[in-house]
């Protein structure tokens, strides 16, 4: 067990980005959800309306998914080193299963990610699944290539695990080149053919990083999604979850922002590509001090994906686990961005549940939906 003063961990700070933290126990912030509410609204008719407060709205959006709506998106966080913790975090949020997992840094750790990472979810009792990664950070990649290799395959095979993540800006990972050619065909290879990366820029490519010390990378060759096209169309077995699909995550004035040119690049992969697949992850982030958004244009990311009629290729992430309390908030504003967006009641219990399942293979708890409840279900359940 690691201890909450000595031990340094790799952190997320929401992002997945890489930061050494102390770990600390944070203060508990509980929201239990009303199993009596559910009970009783079991036949009531669905909420239409956005003007209603908070807890009717997530309450009404449990009724269709049996009560589990399931977080894409987790990062360890300095408040945790063990499930409890974060289940708790979990169920206080009304997230029934979580996604845990962080990539590689260009720093010497104490504990192994994928291990420290593992642990938590085999300890989790089914509420929290993890993908692995491996260190891409290597200067020399050659003379790595099969340890590295050798982590990911070991790891890609523990029963907890759903896939591989890769944050290609974080670890200054081209979207092509050796490493990505070694990385796909590993999980190709493997029975877990599903390959996460984020997708877009990350806030550490700006003054944040420097602050952090943090070498990111945001030039396109790190961020654009349509350099993956030849590994897509080579692999079409593999499914490719393009994690935050392509959000702007740094101020129109950074040399590196491209005024939503990689989402809408996303959108049109998921649309023609049957193995890509979209996130709704990060893009309502709070303020912790004010409770403001951080980022724009997360609805409007919404309004384009509903346009596009790609619903049924897009789970949801909530990529705020870095302090309690944050999940359930970005829950929401993802509800009320979906709702303001005209996706239909169908389309956000799939995004909620039914493609997360279908994509990763979470297990199932019951029966949600009926075979016609959502056009274009079946092309994500054709790959599970």
């Amino acid at each position: 067990m690691m201890t909450s003063s000595s031990i340094l961990t790799f952190s997320a700070l929401s992002y997945g980005s890489p930061v050494l933290c102390f770990l600390g126990k944070g203060t508990p912030f509980i929201r239990t959800p009303s199993r009596s509410f559910l009970s009783q609204k079991m036949n009531t008719p669905l909420f239409q309306n956005v003007g209603v407060d908070d807890e009717t709205l997530v309450q009404e959006e449990l009724l269709r998914v049996n009560g589990e709506i399931i977080d894409t998106h987790l990062h360890t966080a300095p408040w945790f080193d063990s499930a409890g913790p974060l289940i708790e975090e979990l169920e206080a949020s009304n997230v029934s299963i979580g996604l845990l997992y962080n990539p590689y840094p260009k720093v010497t750790l104490p504990y192994d990610v994928n291990s420290f990472i593992h642990n938590i979810a085999s300890r989790s009792e089914g509420k929290i699944f993890m993908l692995a990664s491996l260190n891409t950070t290597h200067d020399n990649w050659a003379e790595h290539r099969d340890e590295e290799m050798e982590r990911l395959r070991t790891f890609l095979e523990k029963k907890e695990t759903l896939g591989c993540k890769l944050a290609p800006p974080h670890t200054c990972l081209p979207l092509t080149g050796p490493v990505i050619d070694d990385v796909v065909d590993t999980v190709a290879q493997s029975s877990k053919k599903l390959l996460a990366m984020h997708i877009g820029t990350t806030p550490f490519c700006g003054p944040l990083g420097k602050q952090f010390g943090v070498d990111c990378r945001c030039s396109e060759e790190y961020v654009n999604p349509s350099m993956l096209i030849p590994k897509i169309e080579q692999y079409p077995g593999v499914k490719f979850c393009l994690l935050h699909s392509g959000h702007e995550f740094l101020p129109a004035d950074s040399p590196d922002y491209y005024n939503f040119r990689m989402t809408d690049e996303c959108i049109r992969m998921a649309k023609t590509y049957p193995n890509v697949y979209l996130s709704i992850s990060a893009i309502f982030a709070h303020n912790k001090e004010d409770a403001t958004l951080k980022y724009p244009g997360g609805e409007d990311m919404c309004r384009k994906m509903k346009q596009a009629d790609i619903c049924h290729k897009v789970f949801w992430g909530s990529d705020a686990s870095y302090f309690r309390g944050q999940i359930r908030p970005v829950l929401v504003e993802g509800i009320k961005a979906m709702i303001n967006t005209g996706w239909t009641p169908e389309e956000r219990s799939w995004t909620l549940n039914g493609c997360a399942k279908a994509v990763f293979g979470f297990p199932e708890k019951t029966s949600v939906f009926e075979e016609s409840n959502l056009e274009g279900k079946q092309e994500c359940l054709e790959l599970k």
